[in-house]
């Protein structure tokens, strides 16, 4: 026990030691080293890698912020600036491509462009193309070749089997001939595709020369000359301007007009053409090739349940510590309480800082699984498995991304009120965290679009449940549903708030809740196809409701059972476990008591079941007792205060003095305007 202590303390030795000042009194209060939480939450090589990072941001020139607000075209050059910086000097990780999304603690385009063009376009081209790729990759990753991911249209966003980008083989040229027929077809939003990719990999509607439509494939398409950055001809490619937020990052248009790609450019680990024009499967089942495209496709909707978590962390990092040192009222009036003891607040607040934890267990733990699929993909030859775990995450991620990217935007908002005034100061950074984040809730799926699909997947899986077979679950996230009607049996029976707030009593809650509206849901589909609707109107008119909560139920049970199984983890103190599993309770319970109608109206709680009380009196009562340790909670997850760049969030706890030097650093704050005789309108 005492080699284990000593281990630990060299470990806590790789993070900074905070500042005295205001936040002192509740550092001082808390029931955990927040540096010992750190290392064994995150892991000792995450830990050593953020220290790596923040050390070469904050000492590294192309890393110093602008004083003034610069120009859109200085932005991009900026971010791109930044990010041949960080590859030259071997900053990017490697093993761990997950971790570059720490990078948006700093700056949310600098991450964007980073995934895209390191991460996602060469883990595509590794798990959907062939030995005959190398080179092309080669290339990318020796930084010869800037790539883009062209997939959405202007017309089509989520609906990609709708996509109108053509690509006809011609045998005789051995060679496939895109088109755009129109602009509504112009490939749109890709990152890196405005101004910098000279390659793309895009998706388009194959067709073989006797005119079959083979549906949507992936083609690495060169789209610019390297040597000059000029369009190659057939192609017409621009920049769609300047956006509400990430402007560091140059979305791009592109069209294609009779432009003729290699044939060996169709990424065919799946399928090929041969030269003769003959189309081969590897997957012959076509709904489980694209099962297995989308395993691969769901990497950046996996990717933005941990983006979702780093907007979240910084809006919660700078709301807690400024309530915490914020002191407003009081019992006298010579008496003021830091505002973080007030109920009110801690009801706003400490629900997002326990879903705050929760997302971050969840998302390291997907993004780790989504990992381990593009693995999979390169190297199990069993093809059933590839398909199911495929067609598992891409259901997790459509319905994870949403409630993640919903529950981050609901905080930062919360947070931003939660700062009053000065919370509405751009030095704030809670204003772009807003704007950063908003945008995860539109691209790689529009979130209500992205509902509909995970549940089309769980009622697949009732299917199954009904039929007595087996529930195709290899992650475990549905599982659990192979026992549905023995859940639906069961009954809220708890009679104290400790019991009614226990994990295993809140998990049990929610897999009740899940197969509830999985059944019903099933029924409302099953009912208005009887009633003579087709496939489509029937899940159409199955969503508000139904469908809709059945799917977030879903991501918010397998977020509680993710958190809960890594409550477990041996390397925790007891002092640790016992505050995360408060946290955890507090982020089941807080969501729980959202579904209270649902709860009622299905069964599981009788109308004298009191569970309504409970429940509100448990979240009341957790909160209150993290209010010693939410300022220690926050330090654990919190970047360096150069990192995290807000005058209300530092790590000191010194508001005013930081708003005070804000409010100095630009010049021009204290000089009168050039147009300082237009404001008078009295000659003088």
């Amino acid at each position: 026990m005492r080699v284990h202590s000593v281990k630990l303390m060299k470990k806590m030795d790789l993070i900074r030691d905070l500042p005295k000042g205001p936040l002192e009194v509740y550092r001082k209060r808390a029931t955990f080293n927040w540096k010992s939480m750190r290392i064994n939450l995150l892991g000792e090589d995450l830990v050593r890698y953020q220290k790596k990072l923040w050390n070469y941001i904050e000492s590294s020139p192309e890393f110093q912020r602008p004083v003034k607000t610069i120009s859109l075209d200085e932005t991009r050059r900026r971010c791109y600036k930044q990010l041949n910086s960080l590859i030259k000097n071997d900053i990017l990780p490697i093993d761990h491509p997950g971790w570059f999304n720490y990078l948006f603690f700093y700056d949310a385009s600098l991450p964007v462009v980073t995934g895209i063009t390191q991460g996602m376009v060469p883990s595509v081209i590794f798990s959907l193309g062939t030995n005959r790729h190398g080179e092309i990759l080669e290339k990318i990753q020796e930084g010869k070749y800037t790539s883009c991911f062209a997939l959405t249209e202007i017309a089509h966003g989520t609906n990609i089997r709708g996509m109108l980008t053509t690509a006809k083989y011609d045998p005789r040229t051995e060679s496939f001939i895109f088109h755009s027929p129109n602009f509504e077809s112009a490939k749109c939003w890709a990152g890196a595709l405005g101004k910098a990719a000279t390659h793309a990999i895009v998706y388009a509607q194959l067709i073989t020369p006797d005119n079959e439509n083979h549906g949507l494939h992936p083609f690495i398409v060169q789209i610019r000359d390297p040597k000059t950055f000029l369009p190659m001809p057939g192609i017409t490619v621009g920049d769609m301007g300047e956006k509400v937020a990430l402007n560091g990052v140059d979305n791009g248009f592109l069209m294609f007009n009779h432009y003729s790609v290699p044939r060996i450019n169709l990424l065919n680990k799946n399928a090929d053409v041969t030269k003769e024009g003959k189309y081969v499967a590897q997957i012959k089942d076509r709904s489980k090739l694209f099962g297995a495209s989308l395993g691969a496709l769901s990497t950046g909707r996996v990717t933005i349940t941990m983006i979702g978590t780093m907007y979240i962390t910084l809006a919660t990092v700078i709301a807690i510590r400024y309530v915490a040192a914020r002191k407003q009222f009081g019992p006298s009036a010579k008496e003021e309480y830091p505002v973080i003891e007030y109920q009110v607040q801690q009801g706003r607040l400490f629900p997002h800082l326990a879903s705050m934890y929760a997302m971050t267990v969840f998302s390291h733990m997907f993004v780790r699984k989504s990992r381990e699929f593009q693995i999979d993909m390169l190297t199990s030859d069993d093809k059933e498995l590839i398909s199911t775990k495929g067609l598992e995450i891409h259901a997790l991620s459509s319905a994870a991304k949403p409630l993640c990217t919903w529950t981050a935007r609901d905080a930062i908002q919360d947070c931003r009120e939660a700062c009053g005034g000065h919370g509405y100061l751009k030095v704030s950074r809670l204003g772009d965290i807003r704007s950063e984040n908003d945008a995860n809730c539109t691209y790689e799926g529009e979130n209500n679009v992205l509902i509909q699909q995970a549940s089309n997947w769980l009622l697949s899986q009732w299917a199954n449940v009904s039929q007595g077979k087996k529930v195709a679950s290899p992650l475990g996230s549905a599982s659990f549903l192979e026992g549905a009607n023995q859940i639906l049996s069961l009954k809220f029976n708890c009679s104290s708030i400790d019991q009614t707030m226990q994990l295993e009593n809140l998990l049990i809650a929610f897999k009740w809740l899940t197969c509830y509206y999985l059944k019903k849901t099933y029924e409302r589909v099953h009912r208005l196809k009887q009633n003579g609707n087709g496939n489509f109107e029937a899940r159409n008119d199955s969503q508000t409701y139904f469908a809709r909560t059945l799917t977030l139920v879903y991501a918010e049970h397998a977020i509680i059972q993710t958190f809960c199984h890594r409550i477990q983890d041996p390397e925790f103190k007891d002092d640790e476990r016992l505050v995360l599993t408060k946290l955890c309770s507090l982020y089941a319970g807080w969501s729980l008591e959202r579904r209270l109608g649902d709860l009622y109206a299905g069964g599981y709680a009788s109308p004298d079941s009191k569970i309504d009380i409970l429940l509100r009196e448990g979240i009341i009562a957790i909160s209150k007792d993290l209010v010693k340790d939410a300022v220690a909670l926050v330090d654990v997850v919190a970047p360096p205060d150069f990192i995290l760049n807000s005058p209300l969030g530092m790590s000191d706890g010194e508001i005013y003095k930081h708003l005070e030097k804000s409010f100095l650093k630009n010049p021009e704050n204290l000089q009168r305007p050039s147009w300082w005789q237009e404001i008078s309108r009295s000659k003088l």
